[in-house]
């Protein structure tokens, strides 16, 4: 316990000698295209230990282990703080707020959104979320309020919440320089079939969008149907790794998507036994976090490239006031932002700042504060403390 408080006032010390480096919102290296996907019921551990085990003669997750070398990942980034459930989830991720008011803060914070099943019609998270928000602005508001194309492919019909909510009828106007319209989604394609893939792939070679979100349902399935971890559970995240690898091939190939696109890959929960409802739960709260693409630190461990800002909370579940913040998959929506050159969304405290990085800030006294504090995180990890 001693070894534990000494490696967390370590890094907190180091974040905070050198936050005065760092400006208020950190620029990213801008990229044209960012591919937002989230796999549902993606348990961590279970992730790590097939990609680690996996055969090299005919593996079954390379495409998931192409972004772990190739890309900036932690194993240890967290769900929403209160609930471990799929749609307040993404509503997290695609709005950088939490779900729940957070304890001593504005009742204007959270979203408010906690309804898991499909939602009817005429129902969005504008009235259905927090009654203190009037509209609930999201990635998809200032994506395309900037006048860039977007997408949304998930593959449960729930998700359909997010096209009521962000609809011609239900969109906020556009006050940013040109008028873009109320409807935030530019291509939805919901048809609660396993084809969305497929689809995502050939609409994205034709109409290049700039943010899309991509949702696979298959985990979370076998997780409910047959237990987490289970040889069924297995086979599920290496039909996901087949389509993921059929999005890394899009972008490898395609000279418009090549080295101007991020892959930015979390879950909105794991799972444990054939459940994910206990939120105290290390097995439901603890989710992946990928980030691969142009500019992205290879092979680096997101908690050290972050050592300023984030902190790694262990098997610990830190609250929204914890004063060094875990990742977390509400990270998604205002680092997709960052990387398309853009400002975060309304609104949003989970990542507000657009401070997580992913690559190593390259100027000044932020690289020289940055680097000393990755070292002196990894070094304290080799330690064990």
């Amino acid at each position: 316990m001693k070894e534990l408080r000494q490696n967390r006032l370590a890094i907190t010390a180091c974040w905070l000698t050198t936050a005065l480096a760092i400006s208020p919102a950190v620029r990213a290296e801008t990229v044209d295209f960012v591919i937002h996907i989230s796999v549902d019921g993606l348990h961590a551990d279970h992730l790590r230990n097939l990609i680690d085990n996996d055969s090299t003669t005919s593996p079954k997750y390379a495409s998931f282990k192409r972004l772990v070398v190739e890309g900036a990942t932690t194993y240890n980034a967290r769900t929403d703080y209160d609930l471990t459930n799929t749609l307040p989830n993404h509503t997290t991720m695609l709005t950088g707020r939490p779900a729940l008011q957070p304890t001593g803060q504005p009742n204007t914070v959270h979203h408010g959104y906690t309804f898991n099943g499909t939602p009817i019609v005429g129902q969005t998270l504008h009235n259905q979320g927090n009654p203190n928000l009037p509209y609930v602005a999201g990635v998809f508001d200032v994506a395309h309020d900037h006048g860039k194309s977007t997408a949304l492919y998930p593959e449960k019909p729930k998700f359909e919440i997010f096209e009521q909510s962000w609809n011609l009828a239900e969109g906020a106007p556009d006050v940013t320089g040109s008028d873009d319209g109320k409807d935030k989604i530019d291509s939805y394609f919901n048809p609660a079939t396993q084809t969305v893939h497929t689809k995502f792939v050939n609409d994205m070679r034709f109409h290049h969008f700039n943010y899309s979100f991509v949702h696979f349902f298959r985990p979370d399935n076998a997780g409910h149907g047959f237990g987490w971890g289970t040889p069924q559970w297995n086979d599920a995240v290496a039909v996901v790794d087949t389509q993921l690898g059929a999005i890394l091939d899009l972008v490898d190939n395609d000279a418009a998507l090549k080295n101007r696109t991020v892959v930015i890959l979390s879950a909105d929960h794991g799972g444990v036994g054939t459940g994910h409802g206990d939120i105290a739960d290390a097995n439901n709260y603890t989710i992946p976090f990928f980030v691969w693409g142009p500019g992205v630190s290879a092979g680096s461990d997101l908690y050290a490239l972050n050592a300023l800002t984030r902190l790694d909370p262990g098997a610990g579940r830190p609250d929204y006031n914890a004063a060094v913040q875990p990742i977390r998959n509400g990270d998604g929506a205002n680092l997709a932002l960052n990387l398309l050159g853009l400002g975060p969304v309304p609104g949003s405290t989970i990542n507000g700042g657009q401070t997580l990085m992913v690559p190593l800030p390259t100027s000044g006294a932020c690289a020289v504060a940055a680097l000393a504090c990755a070292m002196v995180f990894a070094a304290r990890r080799r330690r064990g403390v």
